[in-house]
């Protein structure tokens, strides 16, 4: 089947992109065969990066930068909303014998490190995408997806795939910074197949404990075993097609949901919200009859509104590794479309997504030391404190919020490991209230005075990077935004402790001193770490204070 396999892919790529694609780099005089085999290769990136974005086929092909000083990447495309950057390399083969070799997935993973690192200027149409590169390496939640797609029906060699896990245990050595997907015939033509079938999700759900809505609009409720949403993988993107966001892979709310699904999955239904699915239609099947305590239900035209993360995460919690998920269930809602107003569909969607969600920070607000600190911070210093959600956020000049007092009080911790964690999961600062980290940075011995103290520091480095960054430029910018936590905590560092002397008189002096340690870590750095990627770096904790270490006890001259 792999030649008819082939002809749907081209015809689809070929209505897909054939007005889109860039050819204009392409000689007039190429022979036709090589020019459309260089036009398929080039579609093949833009369908990837539209299948696995889930956009729109024009954006996709706009990110196409397939020419001869490409540095092995074919496409590049960051999606903002998501934090993820998409990489391709492609290779289109009209026998479908071949999978990528060895030396163009070296040539590949160069160009990755290039990028990882800043140094694309040199490379054609990839620097056409500096604002977008830019606006990734800057973004401290980006991911990166390494996208192979060919036709070939083989899969990925051994000696092809080892490189590309070497790469990914150097740099993935925090969380997950890099993975990879392999597209190769079988997957694409899935693909296009789903799309010519219009992408209609249809399946079978067993509800165990199931109740039913008849009024207004038919809809039913239960619980599902997870073992049975793990098949759901097999239907990607398609499962949220009506829903405002697909899975975000690896956030800390995520990494959450995964860690109860593996290490306590008999908690997993009190903990979890649950999941929402819209069908055009949901039938009951007769097995079970009457009976309440299970049910099988015929679900048509499926979409996931509510409950992508719980997907997701679900699914990721399996593919870590074997577990049975001891019968642990989700609620799920089952609601029917058949009857339902034009718009209920979007309405429901938009209202799913939108309702006010309690964060970890908002257990702070119960915190009596929080009260305390906006009642001192008043008194004693004339300042505002916005601790609670809805509270009015006070300009910098007239006080300061939570979110800014718990990272800078994290940064002024002896030990880097606050710092480290305010950078990589600010909100594990709030995880319990009752117990540290939380305990370390509010308790009866943190003064207002302190608190508005290290806010201050925390602005005045902040400033200060961000003057300097306007100088900088490649890795060393990049160092520049994301080591702000690690500056800030050496800047702590140098600085006394507050003991009556006159803060004005240091503050002065607090964007030299921040200078001073930014350039002396960026030489550490690269003596240290020359291919650690600085997104990552700074979120592990080991290597920060191997970094904390060699740059030894900071001082500021008081002269």
């Amino acid at each position: 089947m792999g030649t008819l396999h082939i002809g749907h892919i081209r015809n689809a790529l070929n209505k897909r992109f054939m007005a889109s694609i860039d050819m204009s780099d392409i000689s007039p005089n190429t022979p036709p065969a090589q020019r459309n085999n260089q036009f398929l290769t080039r579609s093949l990136s833009a369908f990837a990066i539209a299948e696995l974005a889930n956009i729109d086929d024009r954006v996709a092909a706009a990110g196409v930068v397939d020419g001869d000083d490409d540095d092995g990447i074919d496409a590049f495309y960051f999606d903002v909303s998501d934090h993820t950057c998409y990489l391709v390399q492609s290779k289109w083969d009209n026998t479908g014998k071949h999978s990528i070799n060895v030396g163009d997935t070296l040539k590949f993973l160069r160009g990755v490190n290039h990028l990882l690192n800043s140094t694309i200027d040199q490379f054609g149409k990839l620097k056409t995408k500096k604002h977008e590169i830019e606006q990734a390496l800057s973004d401290s939640e980006a991911k990166f997806i390494l996208i192979i797609a060919y036709t070939g029906e083989p899969d990925l060699a051994p000696e092809v795939r080892m490189p590309i896990e070497e790469l990914l245990h150097a740099q993935n050595d925090v969380s997950e910074l890099i993975s990879y997907r392999v597209l190769r015939q079988s997957d694409l033509h899935s693909m296009v197949a789903k799309k010519a079938h219009g992408e209609a999700v249809n399946f079978e759900i067993a509800l165990q404990e199931w109740g039913i809505v008849g009024e207004p609009y038919r809809a039913y409720y239960g619980q599902v075993h997870l073992e049975d949403i793990v098949k759901w993988k097999q239907y990607g993107q398609a499962l949220f097609s009506k829903n405002l966001r697909g899975f975000k892979g690896s956030t800390e709310v995520n990494e959450g949901i995964i860690a109860t699904a593996r290490s306590s999955p008999s908690d997993f239904w009190y903990f979890n919200n649950g999941i929402t699915v819209l069908c055009n239609s949901v039938v009951k099947k007769p097995l079970g009859g009457s009976s309440r305590t299970a049910g099988t239900f015929d679900c048509r035209g499926v979409s996931v509104v509510n409950g992508a993360q719980t997907v997701g995460s679900i699914i990721a919690a399996a593919d870590g590794g074997t577990n049975s998920f001891n019968n642990a269930t989700v609620l799920i809602r089952l609601i029917s479309l058949e009857g339902c107003p034009p718009n209920f569909s979007r309405d429901l969607t938009n209202a799913a997504n939108t309702q006010n969600r309690i964060e970890k920070k908002d257990f702070a607000a119960l915190d009596p030391q929080q009260s305390r600190l906006r009642t001192e911070l008043l008194l004693e210093v004339g300042k505002e404190y916005s601790f609670r959600s809805g509270d009015r956020v006070p300009l910098p000049e007239d006080g300061c919020t939570l979110d800014e007092a718990a990272v800078a009080l994290a940064c002024a911790q002896p030990d880097v490991t606050l710092a480290v964690t305010a950078k990589a999961t600010p909100g594990r600062l709030y995880d319990d209230v009752a117990k540290p980290p939380y305990t370390a940075l509010f308790n009866p011995s943190v003064s207002a005075r302190e608190m508005w103290r290290s806010v201050r520091i925390l602005r005045l480095v902040d400033d200060a990077l961000k003057a300097r960054r306007q100088e900088l430029y490649g890795k060393d910018r990049y160092i520049a935004i994301h080591g702000n936590r690690f500056v800030l905590h050496m800047v702590f560092r140098a600085l006394p402790k507050l003991d009556g002397q006159d803060f004005d008189q240091d503050a002065t002096r607090i964007p030299e001193l921040t200078d001073t340690i930014l350039k002396s870590m960026t030489s550490k750095i690269a003596e240290k770490f020359p291919n650690t990627y600085a997104g990552n770096l700074f979120k592990n904790n080991t290597k920060c204070k191997e970094l904390a270490t060699s740059l030894g006890e900071p001082t500021m001259d008081r002269t």
